[in-house]
């Protein structure tokens, strides 16, 4: 129980304060907790929120990687994270600090923590980021390369900056078109688009490219370039400037993967998977076919993490998507959407029920079979090999104005039948309609 004194500091506390369960639960929180997620009183929030992980993180995964840390620290330290405004659903960032409260036993009965909000910094350091990029990127074009094209479009100018092209590469360009050059990789229609510029005499900005560099590294540059004209108005050729941005183009891969891939696994994350569903269900209506939805939980997955550490669970979920992976074909989608759930969509499927309903049996039967092998997860010899019972839940799709949620409910359903009928088991859900 708290004592008045505590109870007064609780209360007045001006960033927020609570108290949760380990399982997601919201006990206590303060005055200032209550007003950041948009609520009156602390009653009227305790009785509104029902899982913290999945309705106040805006990223399911992130209150997996907050209790992973309390789990194995005990504590966690400004941990930011983007947030829900829990009743208006508006976007927001915060800090926690957290730490768990044990019993005499050390076994964990709740934590406790404070939550800041930090949007208007988080925008702020933004706008700093991207000033500093857009001056990086000015004073980059002063020291990258100036080039010249004849009326042929081969190279009679390449004036080499301090970084961008290997030094000597001007004598090896000059003579020859871009077309020419074995170093530079487009496609066909890459090189017709960029012909077409030329052949039009436009003024163009930022045409990218990929270079193989001299280490066989896929390099990008980016050109600009305009018509040269002589006083009679006759066109000359074309100059321009170009520029490295290979760390742009990779810092933007990596943010692509961040936000549609799974950073443990490399599968899809649930905000690619639930995108891949619409459109599976969107072509769908347009060829009539049926697909087949899986979902897939590892049982007993919490006891592997107790008994050998989530050292041991992570490399299980690692070799799993491995084998899903295996099971499936290219155009088929895998995805983990958070701790040992796992998905796999199969779209084109046989429009015939009966046709349908073997794909799911025989895909279903692959999983299982690339699953009951043992996982070897290091270790002694006596303790690296682990057996994984695993329940799979499959539907059927057929109705194309299904929405992405009901589908995967269904899923879901059939999978926690599986379980229900005794784990380690198959459960096909293909007459209810979708």
């Amino acid at each position: 129980m708290y004592t008045d004194s505590f109870q007064t500091l609780f209360e007045r506390l001006p960033i927020g304060a609570y108290r949760s369960s380990w399982g997601g639960h919201q006990l206590r929180a303060n005055a200032a907790l209550v007003q950041l997620n948009g609520y009156l009183t602390e009653a009227e929030m305790l009785a509104a929120i029902h899982d913290i992980g999945t309705e106040w993180y805006c990223d399911p995964q992130r209150r997996d990687q907050f209790t992973r840390l309390l789990s194995e620290y005990g504590q966690v330290v400004d941990f930011v994270s983007e947030v829900y405004r829990h009743k208006t659903r508006e976007r927001i960032w915060v800090r926690e600090h957290a730490h768990q409260v044990c019993d005499a036993q050390g076994r964990v009965r709740y934590f406790e923590g404070t939550v800041q909000e930090i949007t208007g910094e988080y925008q702020r350091q933004l706008d700093l980021h991207a000033r500093e990029s857009r001056s990086r990127a000015m004073t980059a074009l002063s020291s990258d390369w100036y080039w010249e094209l004849d009326v042929l479009g081969r190279f009679v100018r390449l004036d080499i900056g301090s970084r961008g092209i290997t030094p000597g590469a001007s004598e090896e360009v000059l003579g020859k078109t871009r077309q020419q050059l074995p170093q530079i990789e487009l496609s066909a229609s890459q090189w017709a688009a960029y012909q077409a510029l030329l052949d039009a005499h436009a003024t163009f900005y930022e045409f990218e490219m990929q270079v193989r560099g001299d280490s066989k590294r896929l390099l990008w540059h980016a050109i600009s370039g305009e018509a040269m004209f002589n006083s009679e108005g006759g066109f000359t050729g074309y100059r321009g400037i170009g520029r490295d941005v290979t760390a742009r183009r990779e810092s933007e891969e990596l943010i692509r993967q961040m936000a549609f891939q799974d950073v443990l696994t490399g599968l899809a994350n649930r905000r690619l998977f639930m995108d891949r569903l619409q459109q599976a269900l969107i072509s769908m209506a347009r060829t009539g076919k049926h697909a087949v939805l899986m979902f897939l939980d590892l049982d007993s997955f919490k006891s592997l993490n107790d008994q050998r550490g989530h050292a041991a669970g992570d490399l299980l979920l690692q070799q799993v998507a491995q084998r899903l992976t295996g099971c499936v074909r290219g155009v088929d989608t895998v995805a983990r959407l958070g701790g040992d759930e796992f998905t796999i969509l199969m779209e084109d499927v046989d429009a015939n029920d009966r046709g349908s309903l073997r794909h799911a049996h025989a895909a279903a039967d692959k999983v299982m079979q690339a699953l009951a092998m043992d996982f070897d997860l290091g270790g002694e010899a006596a303790t690296q090999r682990y057996a994984c019972s695993v329940s799979l839940g499959v539907a059927i799709l057929r109705d194309p104005l299904a929405s992405a949620d009901a589908c995967i409910k269904r899923a879901d359903a059939a999978m926690y039948q599986a379980k229900g009928n005794g784990r380690g088991g198959v459960c096909i859900d293909a007459d209810a309609p979708g």
